[in-house]
């Protein structure tokens, strides 16, 4: 374990002695000159020369110009994200997969700059390692309660329980106080590709469940644990928190005891949510008027919701305490179990009711839909099938621990949250071990 710790470390330290001058404010940017179109792009190295899925790469050259926006930078032909250029330097992120590996997974990539019409090519490519691998993204094992933000290699805090994603990959994350359950209840803010973490909420009394990303892909959802309160936040207004609640449409009451997750319908643009008690609400997000859909739903059980992403109307629910996945259809009411055993909590890989769960959590649906669970107490992701066959997608079932590496080898310690971005990458919360985790599904 001190081998990860000493490396995530060290890659944080090369990262602030590499970048120094990319994380420069506005002022100083305009220091370098913009991109002269006259003038011929010029191309001399970049750095590392190697690597996977999300590596930082420098690319040095000359009249690259000082707006990110207009310079794009292609690996093949796949496009990477670039998060800066200052004049002789691009700082971008390298794509998943651009193209199909040889028989030792490794894909030979052309580097190409373009800005403004001009395109100019690198002499030597990227060697690209196609790869499936568990590495820690923040957190330590053990940090105190107190938050520290700042890189993410210094990055801690406690419990992590549930994550989402935004469309500039900025992760949000509920964090749960170990010493008192309505108290110092936190979010933070997370991104990877650029190397920082900063609090968002620093105290939301009581606890936090699953975000949820509206369809926006930049307003995010979270619903406190009890009552009808919850929070939002949007990038528009750069992540200001807004306290609300649910209030009920004319002739409704709203019995909410416990909730656990807000999930996005993108066929009727309500997001629904639904009580420990089993009563299924929808929520108007821009009024916060609420109305009633349906009840009995597994009454005295939490669950995580996740709406279908190739039929609309079908809502995935994971029951926790009953240790089942069901579907529920929002235009017909059909409530169905897809896999798991209700009330019966095990590990089995299988189909349908074949299958054991042990207390998951929160779920996400790939644009395959393909589910991937959080199988709490199995210390491990689970992947479901739209027709319910279960398999182990990470870790070692029953084996709870600290260890990245192959997705076979990685342990996880009772995870609770997870999130997908829109390059296919995976991020874990680790809930006792403190961590974001993050998986590269290639």
């Amino acid at each position: 374990m001190n081998r990860f710790k000493t490396f995530r470390v060290a890659a944080g330290m090369l990262a602030m002695l590499l970048l120094p001058c990319l994380a420069s404010c506005e002022s100083e940017k305009s220091a370098y000159e913009p991109y002269d179109p006259s003038k011929a792009i010029t191309l001399t190295s970049f750095y590392p020369d190697s690597g996977g899925v999300a590596t930082k790469v420098i690319l040095n050259g000359e009249n690259f110009g000082n707006e990110a926006k207009k310079v794009k930078v292609f690996f093949n032909d796949k496009e990477a994200a670039v998060i800066e250029a200052i004049g002789d330097k691009i700082y971008a992120i390298c794509p998943r997969k651009p193209g199909e590996g040889d028989e030792n997974n490794i894909v030979k990539c052309r580097v190409r700059v373009q800005v403004g019409d001009k395109s100019v090519e690198y002499d030597k490519p990227f060697t690209y390692q196609i790869r499936t691998v568990v590495t820690t993204v923040c957190g330590i094992v053990g940090a105190p309660d107190d938050v520290v933000t700042g890189n993410l290699a210094q990055t801690s805090f406690p419990y992590v329980t549930y994550l989402a994603v935004d469309n500039d990959n900025n992760i949000i994350a509920s964090l749960r106080n170990r010493n008192n359950y309505y108290h110092e209840n936190k979010v933070i803010l997370v991104n990877e590709d650029e190397d920082l973490s900063r609090l968002l909420i620093p105290d939301s009394g009581a606890p936090l469940n699953q975000p949820c990303m509206l369809d926006d892909g930049k307003t995010v959802y979270i619903p406190t644990d009890n009552g009808t309160e919850y929070w939002t936040m949007s990038s528009d207004n750069m992540w200001s928190p807004i306290k609300q609640a649910m209030k009920p449409n004319t002739g409704e009451t709203l019995t909410i005891d416990y909730k656990h997750s807000f999930a996005m319908c993108t066929e009727d643009g309500f997001m629904y949510i639904r009580a420990k008690n089993g009563i299924l609400y929808k929520v108007n997000p821009e009024t916060g008027l609420t109305s009633q859909v349906s009840s009995g739903l597994m009454s005295g059980s939490d669950s995580y919701m996740a709406f279908s992403k190739k039929n609309p109307n079908m809502l995935y629910l994971a029951y926790t305490n009953n240790h089942c996945v069901y579907t529920y259809n929002i235009r017909t009411g059909e409530h169905r179990l897809l896999a798991g055993i209700s009330g019966q909590p095990g590990y089995i890989d299988g189909n349908g009711a074949a299958a054991m769960f042990s207390e998951p959590r929160q779920l996400i649906l790939d644009d395959n839909d393909d589910m991937y669970i959080a199988d709490t107490n199995n210390h491990c992701i689970r992947k479901v099938t739209s027709d319910g066959k279960v398999s182990t997608v990470i870790g070692q079932p029953g084996k709870s621990g600290y260890q990245d590496g192959s997705p076979e080898d990685a342990l996880f310690n009772r995870p609770f949250g997870m999130c997908i971005n829109n390059d296919g990458i995976l991020y874990i919360a680790d809930y006792e071990n403190q961590c974001i985790r993050r998986l590269a599904i290639e």
